[in-house]
């Protein structure tokens, strides 16, 4: 069996994802969320998953040169429109100010628009918990993967 370091995958899905369109930006954001998938043993978010994000890339599906956008309506309120690209590289630029929000405000919320799927939510809410905080991660997207050990989605 092949065993390959959570570097060399994510290497190995960030050129893939560049191949296919996306931009720097798209493709190393959700190649860390392809590698931290992988990590935690959620196949079905990681190497397995990315011919779909390529193929989605290749038919337009996902925009993979789109520029996400960050506004801030309020002290505690954060908004990225990801502009019809992966939702990783979305999240990657609300975390930041999202964590700073947080412990300046006491509570903050991040809302993510116009984006392809998160991938696993847990590898966003982890990051938010590695800042020493509780982070809580919600999508509205339709049920598409069966949950684990089902068999329909």
């Amino acid at each position: 069996m092949t065993r390959l370091t959570q570097a060399r995958i994510e290497t190995l899905a960030r050129e893939a994802l560049t191949r296919h369109g996306a931009s720097e930006r798209q493709a190393e954001a959700l190649a860390a969320g392809i590698a931290a998938a992988e990590r935690d043993g959620l196949k079905s978010h990681g190497l397995m998953y990315l011919p779909t994000y390529c193929e989605h890339l290749t038919c337009g599906k996902v925009l993979g040169l789109a520029e996400p956008r960050l506004t801030r309506p309020a002290p505690a309120v954060l908004a990225v429109d990801a502009g019809n690209g992966f939702a990783h590289a979305a999240i990657a630029l609300g975390l930041p100010p999202l964590i700073e929000a947080a412990r300046s405000q006491g509570v903050a919320a991040l809302a993510i628009r116009n984006s392809y799927n998160c991938g696993a939510l847990g590898y966003h809410t982890e990051r938010i918990a590695r800042a020493g905080l509780v982070g809580l991660g919600f999508t509205n997207a339709p049920a598409s993967i069966a949950p684990w050990g089902g068999r329909k989605a």
